[in-house]
């Protein structure tokens, strides 16, 4: 399948050198991406268990099968408006710093392979720029690429750690990454 000249995940074993899969989402209008590689699953927001004192954007821990698991909005994370949840809020979980995080965002939209450009960071977008990797160009739109292991800083890191200490598990490796992405099917 392709769309507007972009490889779906169904052609990640063809992708070109240089290239590289990314899962799109989005925070209000604006098209971001995240290496499908840290992404481990997609799923609807589920009760969260709002912890005090926490800083921005992370609004507490939720149970994915018997892990604690912290929440950070991204949209309260990025300086954005905040939006309420609905049942049908995505979720991505991700590992970063060897545990996962649980991502939300506004909508999940497709695994695409990419290739980096030479653009800078659109104006219009109010994200730090370090939490971002590099930008993309997904048919039309330059979206910008979000470093997920920038998401939050070391004294954030650090006191996450005391609250919700991580369970061991094993790590994903790239052969499970790539897996998940071709039997996953349709993102919603």
């Amino acid at each position: 399948m392709k769309k507007k000249g972009i490889e779906s995940a169904q052609s990640v074993g063809t992708a070109l050198p240089g290239s590289e899969t990314i899962l799109t989402f989005r925070l209000g209008k604006q098209l971001y991406g995240m290496p499908i590689m840290v992404v481990t699953q997609i799923i609807e927001i589920v009760a969260i268990t709002h912890l005090p004192q926490l800083p921005r954007g992370i609004q507490g821990a939720i149970n994915v099968h018997g892990q604690i698991v912290p929440v950070v909005d991204l949209r309260v994370r990025f300086g954005l408006e905040c939006a309420p949840y609905h049942l049908r809020t995505p979720m991505i979980l991700a590992e970063a710093y060897g545990r996962t995080l649980a991502l939300v965002v506004d909508a999940v939209d497709d695994v695409v392979t990419v290739t980096p450009v030479d653009a800078p960071i659109p104006t219009d977008i109010k994200v730090p720029t370090t939490y971002l990797r590099e930008v993309v160009q997904v048919g039309q739109a330059v979206v910008p690429v979000l470093e997920v292991q920038h998401v939050l800083s070391q004294e954030e890191r650090t006191q996450l750690a005391r609250l919700l200490p991580s369970a061991n598990r094993p790590q994903r490796n790239a052969q499970n990454a790539r897996q998940w992405t071709l039997t996953s099917g349709a993102i919603s």
